[in-house]
């Protein structure tokens, strides 16, 4: 493709890009759903904080993140690498498919 018309192309959508960029964040502060820009607003501020230790960072973006509704699994399956619920990642590590049965093993 010439470098003029990837140029253009790039010309009209940078700025469609950056609408719906916009767009999102107005809809989102508005409703329910968490609101991925001003997670990555809160996380680039706490990234910049430099007298944050490691553990203090982990702990403020995961509270940050949980203010926000933002949401994750208790774990994941160690063969699998599925989503586990509370129970799962306390009881075995495994999902439910994963799991060893009482008699054969895994399913």
């Amino acid at each position: 493709m010439p470098t003029r018309v990837r140029t253009a192309i790039r010309t009209l959508l940078n700025p469609l890009a950056r609408l719906l960029v916009t767009l999102t964040d107005h809809v989102t502060r508005r409703c329910d759903v968490p609101n991925p820009v001003a997670a990555v607003r809160g996380v680039l501020v706490h990234v910049a904080d430099q007298n944050l230790s490691g553990a203090d960072f982990i702990m403020e973006i995961t509270n940050l993140l949980t203010a926000l509704g933002f949401t994750w699994p208790a774990g994941w399956c160690n063969t699998c690498n599925t989503a586990l619920n509370e129970e799962q990642a306390h009881s075995s590590g495994q999902c439910d498919t994963c799991a060893p049965d009482d008699e054969d093993g895994p399913r």
